[in-house]
C-alpha cells in the first residue's frame, strides 16, 4: 500500500452516497478528482477521490480496486465548490460530489477501461444556428457601459454583477460579447438558462457566434449525448457551456465567466439532495475560481436587488429596449365589473375586441393563464361535493382532452398524475348536476376559437408539449407566421422573441397572488412583467391587457406600469415586517409517512427540540401540514425556521434521515 485516499462513494446512481477511506495499492498514483472503483460491502462501486494521505482507521482498511479513468473527472475548484455546497445546504459531501459527475460516467466506471471510438452523439439543439446579424452591430450606450464594467472585472480577477435590463433590452448580446472577451483571455464560459425548453434559442445564438466551441449540458439529453458533451469540456475541446442548472458543474479547466440568465426563476433551486440554489452556487464558484458572474434579469429577486443596493453585487442597467422600442402600454381590466355586466367568458370585452382587431390586421397575440386543463374542479351543484384525488385529497382538474390513451373528459390530479373519469351521478348525494368550476388553458382556447374562428391557435402547456421539441416547434410556427395566437402557461412568458406579437392578454393575473407564500407577490410581478414583455418587440409596437380581480394590488399595478423599483420597494417593506428574506433566512424541514399519526408525532418532537435549541437564533414556525399535505397516499408535515441564523439551531439538533432539510427555500409550498 502506497498511501490512503478519502473517496466519495456512490452506492449506485440512486443509492446512498457516503465518504470512506481506502488504501492506495502500489503502482497506482491518485490525485483528488480521480474516478476509482472501490469495494463496497460484497460488491464494487464507483467513487471520486476527494483527498489523499488522510488518517487511516486502526484496522479493516480495504484497498481501492482500480483507477477508472486516467484523467481526473473533477477539477480542484469543483471539489472546493462541493465542500461549500455540503456545508451550506447541509448535505453529505458525497452527494455534492455525485451531483457534479454525469450518471453515464459513474455507470461506465464499474467496468474496465475501454477506448469511447464511436462517433460523437450530437444533441439536436447544437445543429440549429441562427443568422448572427448583430455580431458587428454597434452596441447601445447602455450595453457599452455594462460591457465596460464587466470587461474590467475580467481583467481584475472577477466580480459579481446584476445585469438589470428590461425585456428586449439586449441582455443576451451583452453575454455574447463578454463571452468573446473571456475566451480571448484563455478562460471558459458557463451560461445557465432556467428551463431546458429555452436552451434551443440560446444555444443557437452561441453556436452562431462560437461554433464548435459550444457544448450543451442538461438532463433531457440522452445519457450518451450528455456523456459526449461532458467529455468534450473535460478534454478542452469545448470551452463555452450552455445548459440548465447542472451545467454549472461542467469541468472547465479555467472558468472565467458565469452567466445566470433569468436569475429570478425558481427552477434554479434543486428539489432533492443536494438542495443547492444555482444562483448562490454560481456566486460561490465565481469567488473560488476568480470568475466574473453576471446575474441577468428584467425582474430580479428582491433579495438580489437588495444585495446589489448594499454593494454585494455591482448593478448595471439596460433601461430601454434595443432600437428604442417602447414597452407595451398595458390596460388593467377589473374582472369584478365584467361579472357585474354579465360577461361569463374568460375574455373580457376589451380583450376580445383587441384580439379580433389584432388578427384582422394580420398580427399575432399571446394569451397567458397559469392553469392548464379545461376547468380546475368538478363539483355537484346539489350538495357541493367536489371530485377529489383519493391519493392527495385535492380536487381533480378536468381536461377536455389529454395525452394519447386518455378518454375525452378525463380528470387529472396535477399533484400525483392520477386520472379518472367524470362521474355521471354525484357519489355523495346521487345528484345529476355535475358541473365544471374554474378556468384552464383548454377553456381559454375554446373561447379564443369562438372569438377569432379564422385564426390558427396553439396551446402551450405541460399537456401540449410532452413530445420532445414541441416548444421549439410552436416557436417556429409563430415566427413563420403560420400561427396567429398562442394560449399558454408560464412557458409563453420566456424565450418567445417574436416581432409579430402586438398583443399580450393575461386572462387572470391572480392565480399565484393569493397563495400562502412569502414569494407570491414577487412571482406574480415577475410572471406578469415577463409575459407582457413579449408584446411590442417589432416595428408595429404592441399593447397588453391584464385581467384581474385585484386591480389595486401593488404587484399588479407595478407590472402594468413596467415599474420594477416601485414593486421592489413595496415588497421589501412587506418582507421587513415579517423578517422574511433578505431580512432573515429560512430553513424548511419536511417529513412524510403513510400514517397521519406518525407524521404528527415526528413533527411535534422535532419542533419542540428546535424551540429548546433556538436560543434566539431563529423562530420556529409549526409544525403544520405541508401545503401538499397529502401526496400519492403519503401524509406530509413541515417545520420552518426563520431568523438571522437558523442554521445554528440545526447545529444543536439532529433532524435525522426522515427529514428533508431545505436551506434558503424558494417557496414554502413544497
Amino acid at each position: 500500500m502506497s498511501g490512503t485516499a478519502e473517496v466519495a462513494v456512490f452506492g449506485g446512481t440512486g443509492g446512498p452516497a457516503r465518504t470512506f477511506t481506502y488504501g492506495v495499492p502500489d503502482g497506482i498514483s491518485l490525485v483528488p478528482g480521480h474516478l476509482v472503483r472501490v469495494p463496497l460491502g460484497s460488491r464494487t462501486s464507483a467513487g471520486v477521490v476527494i483527498a489523499i494521505d488522510v488518517p487511516a482507521p486502526a484496522a479493516g482498511l480495504r484497498n481501492a480496486d482500480a483507477l477508472a479513468d486516467p484523467t481526473p473527472v473533477l477539477r480542484a475548484h469543483q471539489l472546493e465548490l462541493a465542500r461549500w455546497i455540503a456545508k451550506t445546504y447541509r448535505c453529505a459531501l458525497a452527494d455534492a460530489v455525485r451531483a457534479m459527475v454525469p450518471p453515464g460516467v459513474v455507470r461506465r466506471a464499474r467496468t474496465p477501461v475501454r477506448t469511447r471510438q464511436r462517433a460523437r452523439r450530437i444533441p439536436a439543439e447544437l445543429a440549429r444556428s441562427e443568422d448572427d446579424a448583430v455580431r458587428d452591430a454597434e452596441a447601445t450606450a447602455a450595453q457599452g457601459s455594462a460591457l465596460g464594467s464587466i470587461e474590467r472585472s475580467l481583467t481584475a480577477g472577477g466580480a459579481p454583477f446584476l445585469l438589470h435590463g428590461v425585456t428586449g433590452s439586449g441582455k443576451t448580446e451583452v453575454y455574447l460579447r463578454a463571452a468573446a472577451t473571456t475566451l480571448e483571455r484563455g478562460r471558459g464560459v458557463i451560461v445557465l438558462v432556467p428551463e431546458i425548453a429555452l436552451t434551443t434559442q440560446v444555444v443557437a445564438r452561441f453556436v452562431a457566434r462560437f461554433g464548435e466551441r459550444v457544448a450543451l449540458l442538461h438532463s433531457a439529453l440522452s445519457e450518451g449525448e450528455r456523456l459526449d458533451e461532458w467529455r468534450r469540456v473535460l478534454a478542452g475541446e469545448a470551452d463555452v457551456v450552455v445548459g440548465s442548472r447542472s451545467a454549472l458543474f461542467a469541468p472547465l479547466a479555467h472558468p472565467g465567466l458565469i452567466v445566470v440568465d433569468e436569475e429570478q426563476e425558481p427552477s434554479y433551486k434543486q428539489e432533492s439532495d443536494p438542495r443547492y440554489h444555482a444562483v448562490d452556487t454560481a456566486l460561490a464558484l465565481g469567488r473560488i475560481a476568480g470568475a466574473t458572474v453576471i446575474l441577468g434579469s428584467a425582474t430580479p429577486r428582491v433579495t438580489t436587488w437588495h444585495a446589489a443596493r448594499g454593494g454585494e453585487l455591482t448593478p448595471v442597467e439596460l433601461p430601454v429596449r434595443v432600437s428604442d422600442l417602447a414597452l407595451p402600454p398595458t390596460t388593467i381590466v377589473d374582472l369584478r365589473l365584467e361579472l357585474k355586466a354579465g360577461n361569463r367568458s374568460t375574455l373580457s370585452k376589451a380583450l376580445r375586441l383587441a384580439l379580433e382587431r389584432t388578427i384582422a390586421r394580420g398580427e399575432q397575440a399571446i394569451l397567458y393563464l397559469n392553469r392548464r386543463g379545461y376547468a380546475t374542479a368538478v363539483l355537484c351543484r346539489d350538495c357541493g361535493y367536489v371530485v377529489a384525488c383519493p391519493a392527495c385529497d385535492i380536487p381533480f382538474a378536468y381536461h377536455a382532452a389529454g395525452p394519447p390513451g386518455w378518454t375525452t373528459g378525463d380528470l387529472l390530479c396535477h399533484r400525483c398524475g392520477r386520472h379518472g373519469s367524470v362521474p355521471e351521478r354525484c357519489p355523495h348525494c346521487g345528484g345529476e348536476r355535475i358541473r365544471h368550476l374554474g378556468v384552464g388553458t383548454q377553456r381559454v382556447e375554446d373561447d379564443v376559437r369562438a372569438a377569432v374562428p379564422s385564426a390558427r391557435i396553439l396551446r402551450l402547456d405541460r399537456d401540449a408539449v410532452r413530445r420532445k421539441g414541441a416548444h421549439a416547434a410552436a416557436f417556429e410556427l409563430m415566427r413563420s407566421g403560420r400561427a396567429q395566437v398562442i394560449v399558454g402557461t408560464q412557458m409563453v412568458a420566456k424565450g418567445f422573441d417574436l416581432p409579430g406579437v402586438t398583443l399580450v392578454g393575461v386572462v387572470n393575473a391572480d392565480t399565484l397572488l393569493n397563495l400562502p407564500d412569502h414569494t407570491a407577490a414577487e412571482r406574480t410581478f415577475q410572471l406578469l412583467t415577463q409575459v407582457l414583455g413579449r408584446s411590442g418587440r417589432g416595428s408595429r409596437g404592441g399593447r397588453g391587457i391584464l385581467q384581474t380581480y385585484l386591480p389595486e394590488h401593488y404587484a399588479v399595478r407595478a407590472a402594468a406600469a413596467h415599474d420594477y423599483a416601485a414593486f421592489a420597494e413595496a415588497e421589501l417593506a412587506a418582507r421587513k415586517r415579517f423578517g422574511h428574506p433578505p431580512f432573515g433566512r429560512l430553513v424548511l424541514l419536511q417529513t412524510a409517512a403513510k400514517q397521519q399519526a406518525t407524521v404528527d408525532r415526528r413533527a411535534d418532537a422535532l419542533a419542540a427540540a428546535l424551540r429548546e435549541a433556538a436560543r434566539g437564533d431563529a423562530e420556529v414556525l409549526g409544525p403544520a401540514p405541508a401545503f401538499a399535505a397529502k401526496k400519492a397516499g403519503t401524509y406530509r408535515a413541515q417545520v420552518v425556521l426563520r431568523g438571522a441564523r437558523p442554521e445554528a439551531a440545526l447545529d444543536r439538533v439532529e433532524a435525522g434521515p426522515r427529514w428533508s432539510v431545505d436551506v434558503d427555500p424558494v417557496t414554502l409550498l413544497g
